[in-house]
């Protein structure tokens, strides 16, 4: 219940932030680039490994909201638009110029998950194990899969955030869970097994 009770505070507190911005404190605007911008360059991250890139994106993601500010809804969640606008940014520039990113593409166009330092549960050798096998597990699933999931679970976006964010029906979000959650109960077993005979061998 603490969890949910400090989302909803922090959702309130961005839309707060939001309107502040869009009608033009500077102060709310710089303040939003900083509360979100390391959260759009890791989504960025998952589409394309060109840093320069993703920055350049990023940056003209929000220069272009502080142009329209005046005509932006008040009242959409920040996240999920910033995420949207970064998303359909970077995939024109990558369709543009594909030949000049190449070598920073993920294969397939895929979208990668990747379990890292920053979760605090990887401690010891044998959960670095147990991430790598869920990692691999996730990135088993197809990219658009992988995808809600990541916004889903990582990023804590409801439905309708995450409709929002990959331009697609709210329904079809709940099929790609449903989907992907069929796939991962099929998979899960092994995991499982892994974990408790590592602890055992501990």
């Amino acid at each position: 219940m603490r969890v949910f009770a400090n989302s909803v505070q922090q959702d309130e507190s961005d839309i707060a932030l939001w309107r502040e911005m869009l009608a033009g404190n500077v102060a709310s605007f710089e303040l939003l680039i900083d509360v979100t911008y390391d959260l759009l360059f890791q989504y960025g991250n998952k589409f394309c490994h060109d840093r320069e890139l993703i920055k350049d994106c990023i940056q003209d993601v929000f220069l272009e909201i502080w142009e329209k500010k005046e005509s932006l809804n008040h009242n959409i969640p920040p996240k999920a638009y910033l995420l949207a606008s970064l998303r359909r940014r970077l995939h024109r520039m990558i369709q543009k110029n594909r030949m000049l990113f190449l070598d920073h593409l993920l294969p397939d166009e895929g979208f990668d998950i990747a379990f890292n330092a920053e979760h605090q549960f990887i401690q010891t050798e044998y959960d670095q194990q147990i991430a790598s096998r869920i990692t691999h597990m996730l990135n088993g699933l197809p990219k658009r899969q992988k995808e809600a999931i990541y916004l889903k679970f990582f990023q804590d976006m409801d439905r309708d955030e995450i409709a929002a964010i990959m331009e697609i029906h709210p329904q079809s979000v709940s099929n790609l869970l449903q989907t992907a959650f069929k796939f991962l109960k099929t998979q899960w077993r092994s995991i499982v097994s892994l974990f408790l005979l590592l602890r055992f061998i501990a």
